[in-house]
């Protein structure tokens, strides 16, 4: 199936849909510059199968049955190997928007190329040895970052930092592995190739490397993903008002009267190079009004799924049973928790409030002077975090199925450790060590499986 897949030539539009002022449609495979030829006629008369590689034309498409010109297009000849997909490339930059770059693929495809499959340019770069898997996953997060910190952690990953981390400490592993095996083949001579004492050394060498990488994937994930933050507390707290200084902008209507919001609205925004996806809820009252009632149970299923909540107090009010209530249906989440209203005459005990809601602490706000914002951005990031903010320069796990397999190693090591302690089996140990290989191989393809290669590249655009 891969190799039928590689033996076709395939074409799709590579930039998003919509208005612009280029399209590009690309071509890979061993007939593009045949198609080429048939589809391209060129301002200085030569034929694209002629052109040197890495050089750019000026010529028109036109459809080869009628002769009929579809666009003004500059044409780019790239030659294998030297390509995104190790194959004969060919980009057509066509006027944007919809129509023309839809026509000129269709003119490509009329002369026998595949419309390609989802990620499949990058499948190729791939399968043809140009990237490592992990590499081609990081393809994609590079598409999708969404901020600063994101981006560069993503591309960090796309030049294979850490595919180079991953494949050393595989071949650390296939290092101990040798000896072991080495010694079991030579188990009845009176041969010692390395003592059991080093093996156990780099072993517990290897799982401290393994679980200081684990250490980085849910601070990555959250870089790579975002985060859920929901803001929570009974009626005319200042929810939406938060909401808006959050935001920089008034997207939340913001009224004296209480239960202005009845439903949930959600804005994602950039807080220190994270993105966060913002949520102001109904607050929750006990209520006959069905809408208020259906606004509240969405609520309470938003805050079930968020990563913290950020629980508001009135520090004009004193504290309720009503706001003690909402604390105890949260406190088993991950929560700041705020006093708004700061510039208004304190009502509220604070020593108490911190008392009941220990160990957090109150931080003070006032929307409507703008104190206490930034603060309330610091200890968000520390809540995700866990206190250790993570810089783009860091190696950082950032995809679940990494963090997932790296468990799985580190189960694997910890067997293999244990040996030491039960009795020494050599056969014991050799099978963890090439678990071991065999799951690090699947971060960056070396012993990728099909099924999971369809899964990764599934979740690409046409036209990667």
């Amino acid at each position: 199936m891969i190799q039928a897949m590689n033996n076709d030539t395939i074409a799709a539009i590579s930039t998003p849909e919509g208005e612009g002022g280029i399209s590009i449609v690309r071509l890979s495979g061993k007939d593009s510059l045949k198609v080429a030829d048939r589809v391209f006629c060129s301002s200085g008369g030569k034929s694209p199968s002629t052109y040197e590689s890495h050089t750019v034309r000026h010529g028109y498409v036109s459809l080869p049955d009628t002769g009929e010109i579809v666009d003004e297009v500059l044409l780019t000849v790239m030659r294998a190997p030297k390509t995104y997909t190790r194959e004969d490339i060919v980009e057509i930059n066509c006027h944007g928007g919809i129509v023309f770059s839809k026509r000129v693929l269709e003119a490509c495809l009329v002369e026998g190329v595949r419309l390609a499959e989802p990620g499949e340019f990058t499948k190729r770069a791939f399968l043809n040895g140009r990237i490592d898997l992990s590499q081609a996953e990081a393809v994609l997060d590079v598409i999708k970052s969404e901020t600063d910190f994101s981006g560069r952690i993503a591309a960090r990953h796309l030049r294979g930092e850490f595919s180079e981390k991953i494949r050393n400490f595989r071949n650390e592993i296939i290092e101990i592995l040798s000896r072991v095996e080495l010694a079991i083949d030579f188990s009845d001579e009176d041969v010692k190739f390395s003592n059991e004492e080093e093996i156990k050394k780099r072993l517990e060498k290897a799982r401290d490397l393994v679980v200081n990488m684990l250490q980085t994937a849910d601070a990555g994930m959250i870089l790579r993903n975002g985060a859920s933050v929901v803001i929570a507390g009974r009626p005319n707290v200042g929810k939406s008002s938060l909401m808006n200084a959050l935001l920089r902008r008034d997207r939340v209507i913001v009224a004296p009267t209480s239960g202005t919001t009845r439903d949930i609205i959600e804005e994602n925004v950039n807080i220190g190079g994270i993105k966060v996806s913002l949520s102001d809820t109904a607050g929750i009252i006990d209520t006959e009004d069905k809408i208020e009632q259906e606004g509240i149970k969405r609520s309470l299923d938003k805050l079930d799924l968020s990563d913290i909540v950020i629980f508001m107090l009135d520090y004009s009010r004193s504290l309720s049973s009503r706001d003690e209530n909402i604390y105890n249906s949260l406190k088993s989440k991950n929560m700041i928790v705020i006093a708004n209203k700061t510039d208004l005459k304190r009502k509220l005990d604070v020593a108490k409030a911190e008392k009941l809601f220990a160990p957090e602490k109150i931080l003070r706000l006032s929307i409507l002077k703008k104190r206490g914002l930034e603060d309330i951005e610091t200890a968000l990031k520390r809540k995700l975090f866990k206190g250790n903010i993570i810089m783009p320069e860091s190696c950082v796990i950032t995809n679940l199925r990494h963090k997932k397999i790296l468990e799985k190693v580190l189960e694997t090591i910890e067997r293999a450790r244990k040996v030491f302690s039960d009795e020494y089996n050599g056969e014991l140990l050799a099978s963890d060590l090439n678990e071991s290989v065999h799951e690090l191989g699947l971060i960056i393809g070396e012993t990728a499986e099909s099924d999971v290669l369809d899964k990764i590249f599934a979740q690409f655009c046409i036209g990667k």
